[in-house]
């Protein structure tokens, strides 16, 4: 009972902390003008607008988790995937020397990844 409350707490601690830095990186993408390194549509209002859904997720989420325990497993693991998205589109796929290269930049790309790492498997030991 008790190691199933600190697995829960850990799950939750994660979470938002994934959920965090990944608001924290789209802060920074705003900054860095995000929609013209990437060539979305619609400039500005075109990137916001595509933010909508992506925040509302991860808020809904941790709603969905807290409420409705059986989709913890699920729902950890497509959000700790979403902690890697940062690394690969801006490390990986669109790799520019000249945006997010600062310390910052990196702390969050790579602290999203070890945060939706470490949610993928606190998610995957709730399923037990």
């Amino acid at each position: 009972m008790f190691e199933q409350l600190v697995i829960k707490n850990m799950l939750y601690f994660f979470y938002i902390l994934n959920a965090t830095i990944l608001i924290l990186h789209e802060i920074e993408s705003g900054y860095e003008k995000e929609w013209e390194i990437l060539k979305l549509p619609g400039k500005l209002t075109g990137f916001i607008l595509l933010h909508i859904p992506v925040m509302f997720m991860l808020f809904y989420g941790l709603y969905c988790i807290i409420l409705y325990p059986q989709t913890t497993a699920l729902i950890s693991v497509i959000t700790g995937c979403a902690g890697f998205i940062p690394f690969l589109v801006h490390k990986v796929i669109v790799n520019k020397k000249e945006h997010f290269n600062k310390t910052i930049s990196n702390i969050l790309i790579y602290g999203n990844m070890i945060t939706g790492f470490s949610l993928i498997l606190i998610g995957i030991l709730t399923r037990n």
